[in-house]
């Protein structure tokens, strides 16, 4: 049997197919790269953009993740932010890029597996009547469609926030 009539073809033409399927991955991966940097982003987002499928928002205007206003705990804010950072940190393919315990700010980027699209994810932390309230809004930088990634993250650090012990210390601004 000769090489070209193998069920591969010849070991020449496996070559080419790989370095064709390298090429196309690192070209969109730095295209993606390119056309999606790292922003400051200057205020926290007031709403997500209207009939959005890439955004998701606990806080004033919210908008999908279960229609929720915000995340209310009996911490100070100081655990709060704490705690936001080191949920951060655990996930997977993530990025603190600013925070800000005075303002109670934190921006973080998530990137998916694959292509390493950039997700922001913020969070506003302020106190009221001795409680800590948490806003957070996730969105796509680019594309039109999250398949339901940031609003899964949305809900997971819901979920996080009234699983977790707090100290029951009042917030105090």
């Amino acid at each position: 049997m000769s090489e070209e009539d193998r069920w591969y073809g010849s070991p020449r033409k496996l070559q080419v197919f790989a370095l064709g399927i390298m090429t196309l991955y690192i070209g969109g991966f730095l295209c993606i790269w390119i056309a999606a940097p790292t922003l400051e982003f200057e205020a926290y987002p007031t709403e997500c953009p209207e009939d959005s499928q890439n955004c998701t928002r606990i806080g004033p205007n919210p908008y999908r993740g279960n229609g929720e206003v915000s995340i209310i705990v009996n911490a100070s804010k100081e655990e709060v932010m704490e705690e936001i950072n080191a949920w951060v940190n655990e996930q997977p393919r993530t990025q603190i890029v600013t925070e800000s315990l005075q303002v109670g700010y934190v921006h973080s980027v998530f990137r998916s597996f694959t292509w390493r699209f950039p997700d922001d994810m913020l969070f506003h932390v302020e106190c009221d009547n001795g409680s800590a309230v948490i806003w957070v809004h996730s969105e796509s930088r680019i594309g039109v469609s999250d398949l339901n990634v940031n609003d899964k993250r949305v809900l997971n650090f819901a979920e996080h926030s009234e699983t977790h012990e707090w100290s029951g210390n009042a917030c105090e601004a």
